[in-house]
């Protein structure tokens, strides 16, 4: 279970989070955490979160967002809103230094619990050479989690979800792995 001052660490994607604010701490009300990205590293995929603000404050270096409405470059000592199910993908813009945003998530859901997962499984060797979990894994996430990957239609993700994640899990696929999140 995350807690207020505790690291999780990707050795796959190099990325860093160490928890400001948890569900707990704010009865729900939203997730805060200042996340260190490695120089050039990326999120893999383009997503969007449904119920979910996402804002970045970036404090150290430069993130390029991609929205919608084209590529959007955050520095240091700016914030970049998400509204909810906006699709976007972000990058640390330098190949050389890391770079540093304080991450919130309004409400927070269960994001912590989807982070520290997808990092056990990548520190554990169970994901792709660049951080992405299996597919039948997402499937297996998607309606629990809330994350949802840019181009099949909403409700076809939640359709196979629910289908392939029930296969999934015939498979020894698991939305929780208690070994994560203890």
């Amino acid at each position: 279970m995350a807690a207020k001052s505790n690291i999780i660490y990707n050795k796959v994607t190099r990325e860093k989070i160490t928890w400001i604010e948890t569900s707990h701490d704010t009865n729900g009300e939203r997730l805060t955490f200042l996340f260190e990205v490695a120089p050039g590293g990326k999120l893999p995929v383009t997503h969007y979160h449904p119920e979910q603000t996402e804002s970045f404050n970036v404090t150290t270096g430069v993130f390029q967002v991609k929205l919608p409405d084209g590529i959007h470059t955050v520095n240091a000592g700016e914030r970049l809103v998400i509204p909810k199910g906006i699709p976007h993908k972000w990058w640390n813009k330098s190949g050389s230094n890391s770079a540093k945003m304080m991450v919130t998530f309004e409400p927070a859901l269960n994001t912590e619990t989807f982070l520290e997962q997808f990092y056990g499984l990548s520190n554990d060797g169970k994901t792709k050479p660049d951080g992405t979990p299996a597919f039948l894994q997402l499937m297996v996430w998607v309606n629990k989690y809330q994350v949802f990957i840019m181009g099949p239609p909403f409700f076809i993700q939640k359709l196979m979800g629910y289908i392939l994640g029930g296969v999934a899990r015939l498979f020894g696929f698991k939305n929780y792995y208690p070994q994560y999140s203890r």
